[in-house]
């Protein structure tokens, strides 16, 4: 039975374990077994340290899976969560699937206009209020570096949800 890592910023969620319960019984559904960034073992470590086993214990969760998914949708402001970006980078260094899903693929400057205030440049751009150009217009839905680590995996951005993606992974030759 392939493993995947469950990636994304549901760990935030006040409800994280049930979520994250829930996208493991999806996983199990379609013949997977579903890793959660609570599967590590973190025990009574408190501040720097307890951040630091957190990161060890997903590094290993990460390195013992076949297939990493993770969730493309933009989380505290316009982009994907950081963690997330991390944990997509470590995996196609590791030289894993990943898999990435959003709720809807639009164009990268499309989708931060609407999270993010921006205005007019001479440049033909818009620009955010600390003066970056939204210049990343090639049709990619996330930073490209993150889509395309994707793609590079052998793996694939699917537009919806969860139990979207898995059951394209399910449909393929992986």
């Amino acid at each position: 039975m392939k493993k995947i890592y469950i990636a994304g910023p549901e760990v935030f969620l006040p409800d994280s374990i049930r979520v994250l319960e829930k996208h493991k019984a999806i996983c199990k559904k379609y013949g997977f077994e579903g890793l959660s960034p609570f599967d590590g073992e973190v025990t009574n470590e408190s501040g720097l340290e307890r951040a630091r086993k957190i990161y060890l214990e997903n590094c290993q969760l990460i390195r013992a899976c076949d297939i990493v998914v993770v969730n493309c949708n933009s989380f505290r402001g316009a982009l994907v969560d950081d963690g997330s970006s991390f944990e997509v980078g470590f995996a196609k260094a590791l030289g894993k699937i990943i898999f990435g899903y959003i709720q809807a693929r639009k164009i990268l400057p499309e989708l931060v206009q609407t999270k993010v205030p921006t205005s007019p440049h001479s440049s033909g751009y818009r620009v955010d209020n600390d003066g970056y150009l939204l210049n990343e217009d090639f049709g990619n839905s996330i930073n490209l570096m993150l889509e395309f680590s994707i793609l590079e995996s052998g793996g694939q951005l699917v537009e919806g949800n969860f139990e979207d993606v898995i059951r394209v992974i399910s449909m393929s030759s992986i």
